[in-house]
């Protein structure tokens, strides 16, 4: 078979043989027009540009196979190809977390989910966030429960609760690990709330008892009390045996304002330490000694 033959009549190269950033040139040059071609190619640029991501990747050449997968991401999209671009702005997302900046990073993983909700998935662009989050939950918490935040918020808003189920157990991991006991405390009331939409009681019933324990290990005993009386309205909730804990828990530290006593209680409740694990540690360390427990008491109403 002849081999194909450019504008000269020299014989072209396939993408096979040409290196990185050959590809990166031929993929530049589809992008524009010519005299002979009024129009850019950007199905041939798109496919250019992968070649030189795949291929500059694994050379080790890691921010530019990100800038030639970003390339590749608005080529695609400029053929309303927005699958595909999704797919390669994730891969920026990936490769950004080893030579980029939080910024970039996260801009990358928004991108990629803007082009699946284009795609018409939504559900993809949600674990896209969740994923990426991931990549940063230790070296960029903040960045990263920004972006569990926004995927547990279209889950929801797509009434697919069920989803966000484990982006909740992530943020509050994240949250617990920054010391922020009461956010997460609050996203373990919404979780238990998104519990309630999909029937999963066991679940709620934890998460519930998981907000009252992050509360109380926050040396905050009338938030934890206000948390017991709202969620005790909840029938999953009334009469189980995590409401049972939490009430004793409560009263330890309202009525006797004892360490023994609290530990104690800590001690004989196993539901304790079938809470995720940032709740289960916080759990086992209660009291902790830096907080006052008289005055704790005096501020829940105890005597």
């Amino acid at each position: 078979s002849r081999i194909p033959a450019d504008a000269s009549g020299r014989p072209s190269a396939t993408m096979s043989d040409l290196t990185a950033d050959e590809l990166l040139k031929r993929g530049d040059k589809k992008m524009m027009t010519t005299l002979t071609r009024w129009k850019p190619d950007y199905e041939a640029a798109a496919a250019a540009y992968e070649e030189a991501g795949s291929k500059f990747r694994a050379k080790g050449r890691t921010k530019d196979a990100m800038l030639a997968f970003e390339k590749c991401a608005e080529a695609n999209g400029k053929e309303d190809n927005d699958w595909h671009a999704a797919k390669n702005f994730e891969m920026c997302a990936l490769l950004a977390k080893d030579c980029a900046t939080v910024d970039e990073t996260v801009s990358y993983a928004q991108r990629a989910c803007e082009a699946y909700v284009s795609a018409g998935r939504a559900q993809r662009g949600a674990e896209c966030l969740g994923k990426c989050a991931k990549f940063m939950d230790e070296s960029a918490p903040d960045a990263s429960a920004r972006l569990l935040n926004a995927a547990i918020e279209m889950l929801e808003d797509d009434d697919k609760h069920v989803y966000a189920a484990n982006y909740y157990r992530d943020l509050s991991v994240v949250l617990m690990r920054q010391e922020k006991h009461a956010e997460a405390a609050e996203t373990m009331v919404r979780f238990g709330g998104s519990c309630d939409a999909t029937g999963a009681a066991n679940a709620q019933r934890k998460a519930y008892l998981s907000a009252v324990v992050a509360l109380l290990f926050d040396g905050d005993g009338v938030g934890a009390q206000a948390t017991y009386t709202d969620v005790c309205e909840v029938p999953a909730f009334v009469g189980s045996e995590e409401q049972r804990v939490a009430y004793k828990l409560l009263d330890a530290y309202r009525e006797k304002a004892d360490a023994a006593d609290i530990k104690r209680v800590c001690e004989a409740s196993q539901e304790l330490t079938f809470l995720e694990a940032p709740f289960a540690r916080a759990a086992k360390k209660l009291p902790l000694p830096k907080h006052d427990l008289k005055a704790i008491s005096v501020k829940m109403g105890g005597s």
